[in-house]
């Protein structure tokens, strides 16, 4: 059910519907592989297809929830994992985290800011502390999105192996 929402959330995107399914299918594999730096040119190709008209120009926080929130939806349409969204810790919240039977992915965003300071946020806030036992491979994300070009502009993984 998830698949066939994305789908046709996507599919006037990122016609025709072989593609759609395809590209969904890639993310999938992608965060079962952990190849963050497909993941990125994916979720980039995916907001450039999004007209300019559909983004939003109000206020600051409102544009950089729009990013956020079209990131979550991908991450929890196409994936059978947990994703939280917004995760209170004990010293902030943490933007997206994914978790996968191999790996966690924790992404900070940051809207025309840099993907040094989302980085920054992660490692400041202990976003990673609750996984320090966790056996699996960790990545922390920092990505910037661009209110200009209304894709991601700057995209930094660390990895704990």
């Amino acid at each position: 059910m998830k698949n066939g929402f994305l789908t046709m959330l996507a599919a006037s995107y990122l016609k025709p519907k072989q593609r759609v399914e395809g590209w969904v299918d890639e993310v999938v594999e992608t965060l079962e592989a952990g190849d963050t730096d497909t993941l990125r040119t994916l979720f980039t190709s995916f907001l450039a297809s999004i007209p300019y008209t559909m983004r939003r120009k109000e206020d600051e926080t409102e544009r950089e929830r729009y990013f956020q929130y079209t990131f979550y939806l991908i991450m929890r349409m196409v994936s059978v994992y947990t994703v939280y969204v917004e995760k209170a810790q004990s010293q902030g919240r943490v933007d997206c985290i994914v978790e996968t039977p191999q790996y966690v992915y924790i992404f900070e965003f940051k809207l025309d800011g840099t993907a040094e300071e989302a980085l920054q946020q992660i490692e400041e806030k202990g976003y990673a502390r609750e996984y320090a036992s966790d056996s699996r491979t960790l990545y922390r994300i920092g990505a910037s999105f661009s209110s200009e070009t209304g894709t991601i502009g700057d995209w930094i993984c660390k990895r704990r192996e």
